[in-house]
């Protein structure tokens, strides 16, 4: 494969969407986010923050994977194609909870 190929292989491999489903189990409602291979988790976390939530992130708060029930949060900073990668919640199917406070 020339330098050309494998260039224009990498950019094609950078466009690729990737759709991320967030369930609410504090109001049972569900959003799917569209993310490029290349963004930070963090981009979808955000935006679920500020159009789903409309408030900021709080400490208690849970996100986690469906499968396996992997915490999301320290992930965030990677890029979806180096979290999948590595194995983590190939679907992309994420849950999130509120804390409880109190007691």
């Amino acid at each position: 494969m020339s330098g050309t190929d494998e260039v224009a292989k990498e950019l094609d491999h950078e466009d690729k969407e990737v759709r991320v489903h967030i369930h609410n189990e504090d109001d049972g409602e569900n959003r799917d986010f569209n993310a490029k291979l290349h963004d930070k988790l963090a981009t979808v976390i955000d935006r679920f923050y500020s159009e789903e939530l409309r408030r900021e992130r709080r400490e208690d708060d849970r996100l986690r994977c469906k499968a396996g029930d992997e915490d999301v949060f320290p992930y965030a900073e990677i890029t979806f194609d180096h979290y999948l990668d590595k194995g983590h919640c190939p679907k992309l199917h994420w849950l999130f909870a509120g804390g409880t406070g109190g007691a």
